[in-house]
């Protein structure tokens, strides 16, 4: 990190990835909270040697007095019996001089699944804390026990149901797995099998000889059990779709299939009784393969994909719904749970972790679900084809859901184009790339935050941060909330006449700033500093107001960054 995004991440404040705290003279115990929240959530940044200034609600450099001294005791407290794991490399740790000040900066990554949960002073339940929009929180013991289940790599739905044998599951939703097994299968050597020893090679009935105990699995009565059983034992669980095409204050939607003691609510009878409800007139048309329709595109392999991931993915042992409602314009699946691994490797693919593997391999054995982590790529591609705006994965940590949000509209449909150039007049022209897509998104998904851009920009959040809140500046976005979590709308009440009038004047070194920049097509900070004679404060202020103004457009990041002429 460089003085000028700490400066820049100064000016900003908290967020939900950025902890700032004082400790001029000792390491705060604050910090390990933060330490053990960022690892069990997403991540983040923790600055020490900063100092809130509550009134203002500015913060300001400190500085950390013998910020060695504070390093070497930081790795001491660390790799002794503080945290559970130490997650942090030596490049983690840095040093930074401002204005003459130290600063420390922690980089603290999210821990992986097997390493959940990172808790502080060898107490698991009550030294485990996480991170939401509020800032760290102790964990509550459910969420404790969320992430222990998580870490074993053998999943949640292998258990042993005790007393529950093949005569508890539905005999006519097995009947109905079998015929599309044998039909894809249909020289399969399980076809001859009873359905006690064909479930039992599915993973659906297990048997634990060390305890000497035989039944079916957690994966089994989900799959095919009987809906008064599955209710008894998964109570917290709900299945719900809803299509909302149409509806009204008096109807709130046109069609819903939910538990209502009319189906044997296992999760076979749930995907495809609703999957046809999904793919019945989605906005894509038929592909014509050696001259033969062919409505099975990528589009509706891709809908089947993220039904399935959404059941492999939820955690079934905690309070949730798995909900699906269809939109006219969007599909969302929402799942009890959270993501095991982190946005970015999810959106690699490759790396696929199932909460429920058995029940995986239950519907791969149909032809459902991808292997190895390929299937939200697959999704990707799909929507890519189609030109559709970038599908929204989010992790909600307060409700303990995931949601995947597959909107079936263009990434920039023309419409939003001409509304945005109504709204914002000729200051539309001054906007660069990212900017619009942020606008568009704010106006088309009715507000936007850090986490849904950073799934459609190949930036760091905390880049990401600082274009919101040069939109703000430009008061082009309105901010709601306060520092961690904000969410921006657009605002429609921009007056761009009245823009355009205030932004024609420059001050004396803003046109000094010009002058340079026409005179040697670019100017960067230490340039500005050299050449112009402005410090730092001055040259962050200087840079944003003329981008604000519409004047000039930044380039680069870190050490490359230049300014240029827009």
């Amino acid at each position: 990190m460089t003085d000028i995004e700490l400066l820049e991440i100064l000016k900003i404040g908290e967020t939900v990835d950025v902890e700032c705290k004082e400790g001029e003279s000792k390491i705060p115990n604050s910090l390990w909270e933060s330490y053990s929240a960022m690892a069990n959530t997403n991540g983040g940044i923790i600055i020490l040697g900063i100092k809130e200034n509550k009134s203002k609600g500015t913060f300001e450099v400190q500085g950390v007095k013998n910020i060695d001294k504070r390093i070497q005791d930081f790795w001491n407290t660390i790799n002794g019996s503080k945290a559970n794991r130490n997650l942090l490399r030596d490049e983690d740790v840095q040093k930074l001089d401002i204005e003459g000040m130290d600063v420390l900066i922690i980089n603290v990554p999210r821990a992986n699944y097997k390493e959940r949960p990172i808790y502080l002073n060898e107490n698991l339940y009550k030294g485990t804390y996480k991170r939401n929009a509020e800032g760290d929180y102790k964990s509550t013991e459910d969420e404790v026990n969320a992430m222990i289940r998580d870490a074993s790599e053998e999943g949640n739905d292998g258990v042993i149901l005790e007393d529950y044998i093949v005569k508890d599951l539905d005999e006519d939703t097995i009947k109905k797995y079998r015929n599309r097994f044998s039909s894809r299968e249909p020289d399969h050597p399980w076809n001859a099998l009873d359905n006690e020893e064909f479930m039992e090679m599915l993973g659906g009935i297990k048997e634990d000889r060390r305890r000497k105990i035989k039944g079916v699995t957690v994966a089994g009565m989900l799959m095919f059990g009987k809906g008064l059983y599955i209710r008894d034992l998964f109570a917290k669980i709900n299945f719900d779709f809803r299509e909302e095409i149409d509806v009204n204050s008096n109807q709130r939607w046109s069609d819903r299939f939910t538990i209502d003691g009319t189906w044997e609510n296992n999760l076979y009878n749930f995907y495809f009784t609703v999957i046809n409800k999904l793919t019945t007139n989605v906005k894509v048309p038929f592909k014509l393969e050696n001259l033969e329709r062919k409505d099975d595109t990528l589009v509706h392999q891709a809908i089947r994909e993220a039904f399935v991931n959404q059941i492999i993915h939820a955690d079934f042992n905690i309070q949730g719904t798995l909900k699906i409602i269809k939109t006219k314009d969007s599909l969302e699946f929402t799942n009890p749970g959270s993501l095991k691994i982190d946005l970015e490797s999810i959106f690699k693919g490759g790396n696929s972790k199932s909460r429920n593997p058995r029940i995986q391999k239950m519907f791969s054995l149909i032809g459902l679900g991808e292997g190895a982590g390929s299937g939200f790529p697959k999704i990707l591609a799909a929507w890519n084809e189609q030109s559709w705006r970038t599908p929204e994965l989010k992790e909600e940590i307060n409700l303990s859901q995931v949601s995947l949000k597959l909107w079936m509209i263009s990434m920039l449909p023309e419409e939003c184009l001409e509304s945005l150039k109504g709204i914002f007049g000729k200051a539309f022209n001054s906007f660069n790339k990212d900017e619009v897509l942020i606008l568009a998104t704010a106006y088309l998904e009715g507000s936007v935050n850090n986490a849904r851009i950073q799934l459609m920009m190949d930036k760091h959040s905390y880049d990401i941060t600082g274009i919101l809140h040069d939109l703000v500046e430009k008061e082009t976005l309105v901010v709601d909330g306060y520092g961690k979590g904000k969410v921006y709308y657009l605002n429609h009440e921009y007056n761009s006449a009245i823009k355009e009038a205030n932004e024609s004047s420059l001050s004396e070194d803003e046109i000094k700033m010009i002058d340079y920049i026409k005179e040697n097509g670019s100017i960067n900070n230490q340039q500005s500093r050299d050449k112009l004679g402005f410090g730092k404060d001055k040259n962050v202020s200087l840079f944003n107001s003329l981008i604000k103004k519409g004047k000039i457009k930044k380039e680069g990041s870190s050490s490359s960054t230049r300014y240029v002429l827009n």
